[in-house]
């Protein structure tokens, strides 16, 4: 059975132009937000989801609904966030991003709230930011994306296993990464 956004895809594979600028508005804040949480740099964040789009257009008259779109559209991004990552250790050692540039929300509560809240958000991009790729990928998917673990273990090329251990793992350190930060 075809989820909707498989039908789109279809359709757009079939000449429906709508049906491609309907995926794409649909998307674009998704595989944004992810890209940037695992990138961790906005600019090429946005530049990367471009290029997600620009592939599936051209991949257009190959496309097989085989999994979910959403599946196949976070493999997508997640190949390129990996190559991304990969260059950008090569020409230089990654350095934190400021939160405005990863589009978090600003609290509505009292000034103490919100400025408790923004220490918290900057610990957690600083743990997230600790973990190995893989494990910060599987972790975004599941918990921003709300991908199940098949789902997921198909958009990283792993097995069902692997992926709830990647999840395991990941948890596990921001846990121990957030109380030694709170401990400091």
């Amino acid at each position: 059975m075809l989820d909707d956004d498989a039908r789109l895809m279809l359709a757009f594979r079939d000449g429906d132009r709508r049906a491609f600028d309907a995926l794409f508005a649909r998307y674009t804040p998704r595989v944004l937000t992810f890209l940037t949480r695992l990138v961790r740099d906005r600019a090429r964040a946005e530049e990367l989801t471009q290029d997600v789009f620009v592939r599936i257009y051209n991949a257009a008259d190959r496309y097989e609904p085989r999994a979910r779109f959403s599946t196949w559209i976070f493999g997508i991004a997640h190949n390129l966030g990996l190559n991304e990552l990969a260059r950008a250790h090569r020409r230089y050692e990654r350095g934190d991003t400021p939160l405005e540039e990863l589009g978090a929300a600003d609290p509505e509560p009292g000034a103490d709230e919100k400025v408790e809240a923004a220490e918290l958000r900057v610990r957690l991009e600083r743990a997230l930011g600790k973990l190995p790729d893989r494990q910060r990928a599987a972790l975004l998917l599941r918990s921003e994306q709300g991908l199940a673990y098949e789902e997921i273990a198909v958009a990283l090329d792993a097995s069902v296993s692997s992926v709830k251990s990647l999840i395991h793992r990941a948890r596990e350190t921001l846990i121990a990464e957030l109380g030694e930060e709170g401990a400091k």
